[in-house]
């Protein structure tokens, strides 16, 4: 049985799935963004998501795989919040519509960091775009990258990033998890025991791989011309967000960030209280 496993369609998720086309295995790897894989496993497109936590706390998917996933301690460098002046001013938030966790995330974030509640509104930002007075602008993943290179070779100093991975160990001294893999309601129940602990195994063998070759990716895709930190298309900033803006092993720490967001996320009515998180 072929197994069909979505992830992310950023850079950020390529040292997870870098190993599935060198493998031979069982898996075929597909693209979309974050808004999208929670529809994907509910409608059976896919087995396996690398699916947006908030989206998990909505009740989505059918448990989570252990130990391998997206997070952060401390600056992220790829979800930030542009503003100009100061953040506790803005009365409106345009939210990157491929956003779920970074949109919730901001949310709380204003609120209890700042004591504002602005109105949301999601677009597709693009560089080029500045915000206006009380006015701030969430990028996400590469994007985030485009509007930093935009703002640089443009010489824009007025404008400023708030990296919400930095705010957030700020506030709770804790990782924050932004993404992990999760199966498809009663994948269980199609595979049998055997074949979630395959994919288990597979995905723990993914992540392995790409820890192992974290600055060969980076010197690949920079001499692709894709950008890194700060919008810089060096080997140094790629692997530089890969070996240290990003963790791709999800343990005790990570775990205790993911169930303090979750906690955050109900207080607030960002997700409800009946799901809770589980691992299969």
């Amino acid at each position: 049985m072929k197994y069909s496993v979505v992830s992310v369609s950023f850079l950020n998720a390529l040292p997870l799935v870098e190993w599935f086309a060198t493998a031979g295995g069982r898996v075929d790897v597909s693209r979309a963004l974050p808004s999208r894989l929670g529809a994907m496993l509910a409608d059976g497109r896919a087995d396996v998501a690398l699916l947006p936590v908030a989206e998990i706390f909505r009740g989505a998917g059918g448990g989570m795989f252990p130990g391998t996933g997206i997070a952060c301690r401390g600056a992220v460098d790829s979800v930030k919040l542009f503003h100009s002046g100061d953040p506790g001013g803005l009365t409106r938030v345009l939210v990157d519509r491929g956003s779920r966790t970074s949109t919730a995330l901001l949310r709380i974030l204003l609120q209890d960091r700042f004591g504002i509640r602005p109105d949301f509104s999601e677009v597709e930002p693009r560089p080029g775009w500045r915000p206006a007075p009380g006015e701030g602008i969430l990028v996400i993943g590469d994007r985030c990258f485009e509007y930093e290179k935009d703002l640089r070779e443009n010489g824009e100093t007025a404008v400023s990033g708030l990296d919400l991975g930095g705010a957030w160990l700020e506030m709770t001294g804790l990782p924050f998890v932004f993404a992990v893999w999760a199966a498809a309601p009663g994948l269980r129940d199609r595979v049998g025991d055997a074949g979630i602990e395959e994919l288990k195994d597979q995905l723990i063998r993914a992540r392995d791989y790409g820890l192992a070759n974290l600055q060969a990716i980076a010197d690949r895709e920079a001499a692709a011309g894709r950008l890194g930190r700060g919008g810089e298309a060096s080997p140094e900033a790629l692997g530089y967000y890969f070996k240290r803006s990003l963790r791709y092993v999800i343990g005790e720490e990570e775990l205790a960030g993911l169930r303090r967001f979750h906690e955050l996320c109900i207080q607030h009515g960002v997700a409800p209280s009946g799901a809770s998180p589980s691992f299969l």
